[in-house]
């Protein structure tokens, strides 16, 4: 069991929340009532950072954090990991991210302003030696941005469980569900790993987390997260059997037909697709492995793990699933919707998908024969989602990008004592 410590007032406080802004009144009519932080998610296709504002701390306990109705955020390409070999060019690499940020801050509050990174699959696929290096030269980078930098432990690599259970945290606190009987299941796909966080209602064989909030409640969820499961890696394994090293050519049946290029992940090949949907099913279905009849345990997920059975309501696939369903227009959808919608897309030929604006200016069109597929046999067959059962897959909650960023943030947060990050705390213990 993993066992993680929230102290956080913040995550939390249905009851602090919604009664006032704030618990004590600003009786110094202090104008910096407003704090921010900085969070970088660097991810396996690029580094994103958010800009979260809420009422500055007021106790030197816990933060009784509100969020803003608003956050910020920008994305640049590639990934963090794709530096290991080149770390002299990470600097100019962040800065824009840092530049962006600070531009978003008041200039007196720059210095309460905590700054964090978190890199996720990308990085994990990298070398341990690998990974240091890169994060070493993060944490330099962030010691002299002119933000508040308290901890090496701020900029750092965080496990696939861990990165799924501050999903499961911080999408239940956007939804308000936090003292709810029901919480909301996550499902969040990325590039390079895909993670799955609920609370059973039975008993969790393994992958338990152990989520402790002082003063609210103890939360028992299952959590797990699957390396090379991810939007871009699937993909990538999938299509190794059909390299054909003599002619360089990858001829698949999870690309359009008609559709022929260079392959995006390496370019000594070239990409010939015959877009037949029922052999790309058959292919990501062989993929996922989740054989019922192989199954070692209870009840088993992706590549014959463990997964209790989703027995809950509220579903919430996010992030590339997300990404995916949006091309078709919905966020509340069944799985025989969206399964649908998808059989009907890749019946179209490649020259069809050329004359359909909405589909060609669309960055990621030409995988989207595949990614639609696997995020349709991710959700049924992988996690044994029932087709009938609606998911909610939203862009935002709250005006906010749902994010495990949101509670990383509010833990790191929650370690250090207020005067810190909050110039309405100095001015309540003097």
């Amino acid at each position: 069991m993993i066992q993680i410590l929230l102290l956080l007032g913040v995550v939390i406080a249905n009851n602090l929340r919604f009664k006032a802004k704030g618990t004590i009144p600003n009786l110094w009519n202090i104008q910096a009532s407003t704090c921010n932080g900085v969070m970088f998610d660097a991810g396996s296709s690029g580094t994103r950072v958010y800009v979260y504002s809420w009422n500055c701390r007021e106790t030197q306990t816990m933060p009784y954090v509100t969020l803003s109705e608003k956050s910020i955020e920008k994305k640049v390409k590639p990934g963090l990991a794709s530096f290991a070999s080149k770390l002299n060019e990470i600097p100019n690499y962040l800065q824009p991210l840092i530049d962006f940020a600070i531009a978003n801050i008041p200039k007196s509050m720059m210095a309460y302003t905590p700054i964090m990174l978190g890199a996720t699959a990308g990085m994990r696929l990298l070398t341990i030696q690998q990974q240091t290096d890169i994060i070493k030269e993060v944490q330099r980078i962030f010691s002299k941005s002119g933000l508040l930098f308290l901890s090496e432990q701020w900029a750092r690599v965080i496990s696939g469980q861990e990165e799924g259970a501050y999903m499961w945290l911080s999408l239940n606190y956007l939804l308000q569900k936090m003292s709810n009987q029901e919480q909301a299941t996550t499902i969040d796909l990325g590039g390079a790993s895909t993670q799955i966080s609920f609370k059973p209602k039975g008993l969790i064989e393994d992958g338990v987390m152990d989520l402790i909030i002082p003063n609210l409640n103890e939360y028992e969820i299952f959590s797990s997260s699957y390396l090379l499961y991810g939007m871009d890696q699937a993909l990538i394994q999938v299509h190794k059997q059909f390299q054909d090293n003599d002619t360089f050519t990858i001829t698949t049946p999870c690309y359009f037909n008609g559709y022929e290029n260079v392959y995006e992940h390496d370019a000594r090949f070239r990409v010939i697709g015959q877009g037949n949907y029922t052999e790309c099913k058959k292919l990501i279905r062989q993929y996922l492995n989740n054989d019922p009849q192989n199954c070692q345990h209870s009840n088993c997920g992706i590549n014959g793990q463990y997964q209790p059975k989703i027995d809950g309501n509220i579903i919430y696939a996010i992030s590339g699933v997300q990404s995916m369903v949006s091309l078709f227009g919905f966020e509340n959808y069944t799985l025989t919707q969206y399964s649908n919608k998808v059989f009907s897309f890749t019946s179209l030929l490649w020259s069809d998908i050329e004359q359909i604006p909405e589909y060609i200016s669309n960055p990621y069109i030409t995988t989207d024969f595949f990614s639609s597929i696997y995020v349709d046999e991710l959700l049924s067959y992988g996690y044994g989602i029932n087709k009938d059962q609606l998911i909610y897959s939203p862009d935002k909650i709250e005006n906010i990008s749902p994010s495990w960023t949101v509670a990383a943030m509010f833990y790191q947060l929650a370690q250090i004592q207020c005067q810190y990050d909050s110039p309405v705390c100095i001015q309540l213990i003097k």
